[in-house]
């Protein structure tokens, strides 16, 4: 099995090719022509599409690709807002078979209602759900409360030894935003050092889940410590009657969305 990081040309989005013996599955193919190029150079027996979820910045070049190689989109039978137009709709614990590899589908809503990861041993797609450093935003047919459970409840199961594949590469912002909340965060200050020299050449920065849960807030939402600083100085923003964890998740969130 080979996972391959395609860069897109159109957008700020990475995408990613799943292939393993002759089967191709891409993943958010944004950039329609790069898409088609990359196939053309594998010739697979079997390509698919599948869609994480319906933002145009993630679907907008599956029509292309479609087209041009007569295949199937995948898609999250689970969504109401942003369904995308699809052959195969896809549940939470379905299985999508690629070659030989078999990837768990998890219906991870929050990002949209009907968002979905891919997760296979070691590896989790995870679309625009985790960030390095981060986590999705809510704006468009998102809610913060269900992101919340997603990622403390939903998807908590996943090993720490996962790499996930982010849709986008916002780590250096989301480093100076964890700074912002926590100038201490020794794992924040340590990434900032090793992301200062990458570029977008060279991919999109990844880390493991067990990284992520050691020292990004959005993972760390049940420690004392970052509850009592979000209450103490974030007053106006402290939700009442949900426990102190998501409403600290929840602060977090909002202050991302102005950061």
């Amino acid at each position: 099995m080979q996972i391959t990081t395609l860069t897109s040309t159109v957008s700020d989005n990475f995408f990613y090719a799943i292939e393993d013996e002759g089967d191709l599955l891409l993943i958010d193919p944004v950039d329609a022509e790069l898409a088609l190029r990359h196939a053309h150079q594998l010739q697979p027996r079997r390509v698919r599409v599948l869609a994480t979820h319906g933002h145009p910045d993630h679907v907008m070049g599956n029509d292309r690709v479609k087209g041009a190689l007569d295949c199937e989109v995948l898609a999250s039978g689970h969504a109401r807002t942003f369904p995308v137009p699809c052959d195969v709709a896809l549940s939470d614990g379905d299985v999508v078979q690629v070659g030989a590899s078999r990837w768990r589908v998890r219906h991870a809503p929050g990002h949209t209602d009907g968002h979905l990861v891919l997760q296979h041993p070691g590896h989790l797609i995870s679309g625009d759900v985790f960030f390095v450093g981060g986590t999705g935003h809510c704006k468009f047919g998102g809610n913060p409360t269900v992101l919340y459970r997603t990622y403390h409840q939903t998807l908590r199961d996943v090993p720490d030894e996962t790499i996930f594949y982010p849709g986008h590469d916002y780590a250096a912002r989301n480093m100076e935003f964890c700074l912002s909340v926590e100038p201490d965060n020794a794992g924040a200050l340590a990434l900032k050092e090793r992301i200062r020299s990458w570029t977008r050449e060279d991919g999109p920065f990844l880390t493991t889940l067990g990284h992520e849960r050691s020292y990004n807030p959005f993972h760390r939402v049940d420690e004392p410590t970052l509850q009592q600083r979000m209450r103490d100085e974030h007053p106006q923003l402290w939700p009442a009657d949900v426990t102190d964890a998501e409403a600290t998740f929840r602060v977090l969130r909002a202050l991302r969305d102005v950061f």
